[in-house]
């Protein structure tokens, strides 16, 4: 399976009785719980026949003094079944979205900080269904033997150019469903420079 270097994961398993958590690199790690299963489902079965991929949505809460950067933002989605040999992986660009309605991330407001929202491009969503049909055909024809998984990317930048921060604060959402609602994908963790490959851009200059 084609892999993205140290990008956070999390593993559905379809049509199991609980979501697993992916293997990641040690420098991060995610978990997410499935959405609520639909009526006349098992409980935690996720039934992929009902899953818009095309409304997933990421977010990421930041200190104000750093500002989210759309150019680089993007999600991947990697469904495997080993024994039918079934492996895609496929990247999506993301964009910033504004005024989501969230209870959850109005509970995750932070003084200092900023919430900035990421949604997925309309003109992806050929892309997108296509991914959900072979998910389903997968469900008919090997339940419990295929895996859903989604990583994804968030890129930045330093905003005070008068100053160099000594770490950024940071914290990763994800919504599987619109109809549900934002869960921590990512924990808080402080990253110093160099930390951690893929966030760089957070110590450059903005503009």
């Amino acid at each position: 399976m084609r892999s993205l270097t140290l990008i956070p994961m999390v593993l559905l398993v379809l049509a199991a009785c609980s979501p697993a958590e992916a293997p990641v690199p040690a420098a991060e790690s995610a978990g997410v719980a499935a959405p609520a299963a639909p009526a006349g489902a098992a409980p935690g079965e996720l039934d992929p026949g009902s899953l818009d991929l095309s409304q997933i949505a990421l977010a990421m809460r930041i200190p104000e003094a750093f500002q989210a950067r759309e150019a680089g933002a993007y999600l991947q989605i990697v469904v495997t079944n080993d024994r039918l040999g079934v492996d895609i992986a496929e990247d999506f660009p993301m964009v910033t979205t504004q005024d989501v309605a969230s209870p959850a991330l109005a509970a995750e407001a932070r003084p200092g900080y900023r919430i900035w929202t990421y949604g997925l491009r309309a003109e992806d969503a050929p892309r997108l269904n296509a991914i959900s049909a072979e998910l389903s055909r997968l469900r008919a024809e090997a339940p419990g033997e295929n895996e859903l998984s989604f990583g994804a990317v968030a890129a930045g930048c330093w905003n005070e150019p008068e100053a160099t921060p000594e770490s950024l604060r940071r914290t990763l959402y994800i919504r599987i469903a619109p109809e549900g609602d934002f869960q921590v994908f990512v924990p808080e963790e402080d990253y110093a420079p160099g930390a951690l490959p893929g966030l760089d851009s957070f110590w450059a200059a903005c503009g």
